[in-house]
């Protein structure tokens, strides 16, 4: 992925996620006869705008955020005396403005979710495919090696359909120490393992020792650009490895594990219908990168029906909510640092750089991933953030009067001076990441 195609991905995601947040308080507030100035895209000086009815839409130079300005939302200014006074925000009963403060995280969360729903509908779900295994500790094996086998794809466990790594975790959660069956695709097979989940020290919880691959794959090459070592080699896109140094293979995590084990690997492959074999290729020396780079593996989906789509596409939504639950409990606990955790507009722009290199489902499930957090980080009860705001309208609906505009404002200028700095020193970090330090 190149920078400036990085860029692009980065400008038009968060220009999506701003529009689906502002378009949320935007249309709560049209429902209940708010008047609204401005529907701004960005930060500073505008680069485009226009007038339509009431409101002024534009597009501004800084592509970190956005807003909604409702008349009478901090304080009357010249704009606001000419609006009538029962379209002003604050004319609103609390309830309907908690509404219209709330529909802008709302709007996050629910496009997260559909875009989960549409992901796994459209383009299907990869399999838990077997990469590699972990030990439980220097002296303890994996307790699934010599079980499973690298490219092995989980079916089920526990006669249980397994779609994630976090279903796959409940699932062994709830096991306990108890041996769990577990069914797997290996090449045309379906094949049943037992293995008895271990308890780990370092992950506190059990495991069964498996790392599992970014997504699932065939034997067959999708593609293998001119200049790759493998081209290089003999090898061409279509072609299909049969097996590696008379070791059958049925994935590319096997191509890629006995590749990397191998000092001299003799390949067998079909192509065009015929079984070929090719010339002794030397590796010795090489690294994973210079082995690999420029070939891409075909992919392997299953595709759920509707029904199960939406309840895989909910589900995933809630997965991430938990993890995203985790990882702020692990902060606070001092097992993850915050400068791991955290990115800013650098990092997230990388992020999305590298998601698009694994194609459009993983774009996608990042799209929503980023939507779903925007949706709940704007829930936090942070000053500046829709929760501060939904707090000060909690306090005056039970006092039953509102807070001094003056005094809320002040909160939140605070607030937002404070997350504008944080914002730096995550992007600073950001910066410093890209350049090793």
């Amino acid at each position: 992925m190149t920078i400036v195609g990085t860029i692009i991905a980065f400008i038009v995601t968060i220009a999506f996620l701003v529009v689906i947040h502002e378009w949320g308080h935007f249309f709560a507030a049209r429902r209940f006869g708010v008047w609204v100035h401005q529907f701004a895209i960005g930060m500073g000086p505008a680069i485009w705008k226009r007038k339509r009815g009431e409101t002024e839409y534009s597009f501004r130079l800084l592509p970190i955020g956005g807003y909604v300005r409702m008349a009478g939302e901090d304080r009357e200014g010249e704009e606001d005396r000419a609006v009538p006074p029962e379209r002003l925000f604050t004319a609103k009963p609390a309830w309907q403005r908690m509404i219209i403060v709330l529909a802008g995280p709302v709007a996050n969360i629910i496009a997260a979710v559909v875009i989960m729903i549409a992901v796994v509908s459209i383009f299907g779900l990869p399999y838990l495919e077997v990469a590699g295994f972990v030990n439980i500790a220097p002296d303890r094996p994996s307790p699934a090696e010599g079980r499973l086998q690298i490219g092995d794809k989980i079916e089920r466990v526990q006669n249980e359909t397994i779609y994630s790594i976090a279903q796959l975790q409940r699932v062994i959660r709830a096991a306990g120490a108890t041996p769990i069956e577990i069914e797997v695709r290996r090449g045309a097979e379906l094949i049943r393992v037992t293995v008895t989940p271990a308890w780990s020290d370092r992950d506190g919880r059990y495991i069964i020792g498996v790392n599992f691959a970014p997504f699932s794959t065939t034997n067959r090459i999708a593609e293998l650009k001119p200049e790759a070592f493998l081209a290089r080699q003999g090898l061409q896109t279509g072609d299909r490895i049969l097996s590696i140094n008379g070791v059958s293979v049925q994935s590319f995590w096997q191509i890629r594990d006995l590749l990397l084990k191998s000092e001299r690997a003799v390949l067998t492959i079909e192509r065009g219908g015929q079984t070929l074999t090719l010339p002794p290729i030397l590796l010795a020396g090489r690294t994973e990168r210079e082995i690999f780079d420029g070939i891409t593996p075909e992919v392997w989906q299953r595709r759920p029906n509707l029904f199960e789509a939406i309840a895989l596409g909910v589900q995933r939504s809630w997965d991430s909510v938990v993890a995203l639950y985790n990882a702020v409990r692990d902060i606070f606990a001092q097992r993850l640092s915050p400068r791991d955790a955290l990115s800013g507009p650098v990092g997230i722009a990388g992020i999305l750089g590298q998601a698009l290199q694994f194609g459009w489902v993983t774009f996608f499930s990042l799209v929503a991933l980023l939507s779903l957090n925007l949706g709940l980080f704007n829930l936090l009860p942070i000053p500046a953030l829709d929760g501060s705001r939904i707090v000060f309208l909690l306090i005056e609906m039970i006092r039953r009067k509102p807070i001094p505009p003056e005094r809320e404002g002040l909160v939140h200028y605070i607030g937002f001076i404070v997350l504008m700095g944080l914002i730096v020193l995550i992007t600073y970090n950001d910066i410093m990441r890209l350049f090793g330090r």
